[in-house]
């Protein structure tokens, strides 16, 4: 007999016809949630698929035809995953930060909360995000030296879509320590290779007339991308600060403190991967 199910949501995934996949793959693939979530929902019993609860972690369904259904406690576990913004200081290491190295992560304490833009946050989420800040993943890097906007996430679908090739739009403001001539506008506004691989096309502009002072809106983040295309042309980057991602902006957040992003956002976020 089928078992009775208060059920969360469903999802049915369009895929090629033929053969049956994991459980867990089609979820992450459908952008329900990361495949490890998934898994972590299938061992929780979670994971309806055709009526039937499932807990095999190697499960697997037709991709056309199954109807997958998370219950509602694994609905309400997903939707419980936070995700904030942090005004990272320059100095400061995104992720992997070796010895003597400072963790983005560890500035998501209480003192750092920025309560102005969270006064609708409930306080248990801020309990929540601050008692476990190292669980938060950082999504879509800033390297050491560079400053600004940085999104941190426990949820693995809204992850996946930012950085998982989805080439969502960041804007930075940078400084060089020259003038910029109209000869290097044309170059960095035009096909541009790097160590053989021709980057997304740039849009930059000017802050002010004949101005040191550059906005860079790009679609892909390579390593230094702006610093390195930069040298290439001759200009030396002295302050490099993000402040947009996707419809996320820095605002008015100041250095180092941190905010939960709104459910508007964090819904602007996930659905970068459908667009």
């Amino acid at each position: 007999m089928k078992e009775e199910i208060n059920r969360g949501f469903s999802s049915r995934v369009d895929a090629k016809e033929g053969g049956e996949e994991r459980v867990a793959k089609i979820l992450a693939r459908r952008g329900t949630c990361s495949r490890r979530e998934a898994e972590q929902l299938i061992a929780n019993g979670a994971v309806i698929v055709n009526g039937v609860r499932i807990r095999e972690q190697g499960f697997k369904c037709s991709p056309m035809t199954s109807e997958i259904v998370i219950d509602e406690s694994g609905a309400r576990w997903l939707s419980s995953k936070l995700t904030v913004a942090l005004n990272k200081p320059p100095g400061v290491v995104s992720n992997l930060p070796t010895a003597g190295e400072v963790a983005a992560w560890t500035w998501v304490e209480p003192k750092n909360a920025w309560m102005r833009a969270m006064e609708k946050v409930p306080i248990d989420d801020l309990r929540r995000v601050t008692n476990d800040a190292k669980s938060l993943n950082v999504v879509g890097r800033l390297d050491k030296d560079s400053r600004g906007l940085l999104i941190l996430t426990q949820d693995g679908a809204l992850a996946r879509s930012v950085i998982g090739g989805n080439e969502v739009m960041k804007t930075y403001i940078v400084t060089l320590d020259s003038d910029v001539r109209e000869s290097h506008m044309r170059s960095l506004n035009g096909s541009i290779l790097l160590e053989g691989t021709e980057l997304l096309p740039m849009q930059v502009r000017r802050l002010g007339n004949m101005s040191r002072t550059l906005e860079f809106r790009l679609r892909e983040g390579k390593n230094r991308q702006i610093r390195r295309v930069c040298e290439k042309f001759g200009l030396r980057v002295v302050d490099l600060e993000r402040i947009q991602v996707g419809e996320v902006e820095l605002g008015d957040l100041p250095e180092g403190a941190w905010r939960v992003l709104t459910p508007s956002e964090t819904k602007s976020l996930r659905e970068l991967e459908f667009e």
